[in-house]
């Protein structure tokens, strides 16, 4: 089977005639004797390669590789020449051509040894090519589809920060609306601290859970009408260890998550888990070193803690509690501005003040059925 095609440009009938007698044994053989009607063969059938003479009348054979390449890159192009003029070889290379061969033909085995070289580094480039092209191809396919996974894995531990941070609400309090408050209003000062939107969006997704740790306190204790006393209080306190505990992240090593999986360029998928148990365990820590449960001061305690903590006690203060009723705006205003620096953070209150209004914004738009009645005023 014939599997290569060759042209052969020459403006002598002889040597066209010639050349194909010996070479149509082994290959389909195309015939030109003008450069400008072999532009017209090489687009119109399958050519692997062209034997072109140097001189013709119409148009040179250099001029002829020249338009051709850019038609057709693919094919491989000899020339054939009767000029022995050095120059005219290097030309030749120097035009992309793949070989140099001289008139009268000495060793037509020879002919037929550069031929069979050139086909072959010819079918080796394009084989290549295929090659990288289906090579980036499976690329392509294996970052989408390991994408795909990363996302669904991000999107699952987004979901059981939300299942959490859902179990708390409904373990603490008879409605729902706190954990969703502290979130907004945690992503609003985290924005306001000059955050990229990266961090600042960790802390709202994890703002939610920074109770979490409840779930292991009795209900007893937990939803006592009245004041703990100095015992309850302290087992009370316990739930910012029990919500680090389940909230760090080999506490989830065990989940069936694919060793290849790729996570986008800067992300950690721990990293929204790292920053929920920091907020659990010390939202209740305060900057003059009065908190718990490590009595840390100032810049010890992480910044995700700090911006919870304000949002938390804004929420719970203006909030209707089984041990307490909800105060008023003012009030609530009242004691973050007397405790900065005292109990808060004072660069974050001064962002939690400058966004106020965005703040009780979410607040009414999310207020709790016991607190519907309630107006809320604004400084």
């Amino acid at each position: 089977m014939k599997n290569h095609s060759i042209l052969i440009l020459d403006d002598d009938e002889s040597i066209r005639d010639l050349l194909e007698i010996y070479l149509s044994e082994k290959y389909k053989i195309v015939k030109s004797a003008s450069g400008f009607y072999a532009l017209e063969l090489i687009t119109s059938q399958k050519i692997d390669l062209v034997l072109v003479d140097v001189n013709m009348p119409d148009m040179s054979g250099l001029e002829f590789i020249e338009q051709a390449r850019i038609v057709e890159p693919d094919i491989a192009y000899i020339v054939i020449s009767g000029n022995r003029d050095i120059d005219t070889a290097i030309e030749a290379l120097h035009s992309g051509v793949w070989d140099f061969i001289q008139k009268p033909f000495g060793d037509m085995n020879s002919l037929d040894k550069i031929i069979r070289t050139a086909l072959d580094k010819r079918e080796l480039i394009l084989e290549n090519r295929r090659y990288k092209k289906n090579l980036e191809k499976m690329v392509q396919e294996r970052t989408s589809e390991l994408e795909k996974k990363n996302q669904e894995l991000l999107l699952s531990r987004n979901r059981i920060v939300g299942i959490l941070s859902r179990a708390a609400e409904f373990r603490d309090y008879e409605t729902g609306q706190h954990f969703i408050r502290v979130s907004k209003y945690s992503g609003i000062i985290a924005s306001g601290l000059k955050m990229d939107n990266y961090e600042a969006d960790l802390i709202r997704q994890a703002a939610p859970v920074h109770d979490i740790g409840k779930i292991g306190i009795p209900e007893r204790i937990l939803l006592k009408q009245g004041k703990l006393t100095e015992t309850e209080y302290e087992i009370m306190q316990k739930h910012c260890e029990y919500g680090e505990q389940i909230l760090q992240s080999q506490s989830l090593e065990n989940l069936n998550i694919p060793l290849n999986t790729v996570i986008p360029e800067g992300y950690n998928t721990d990293d929204l888990l790292t920053t929920a148990a920091n907020i659990a365990k010390y939202h209740h820590e305060r900057i003059d070193g009065s908190g718990y449960p490590l009595g840390l001061t100032g810049n010890d305690i992480p910044i995700e803690a700090k911006i919870v903590a304000i949002a938390d006690v804004y929420d719970a203060l203006g909030s209707v509690r089984s041990y307490k009723d909800a105060w008023s705006e003012k009030e609530c205003l009242d004691y973050i501005i007397q405790n900065s620096g005292i109990h808060f953070d004072r660069e974050v209150v001064e962002v939690f003040l400058n966004n106020i209004d965005q703040i009780q914004a979410i607040k009414l738009a999310h207020v709790d059925k016991e607190e519907s009645h309630l107006i809320i005023g604004v400084i």
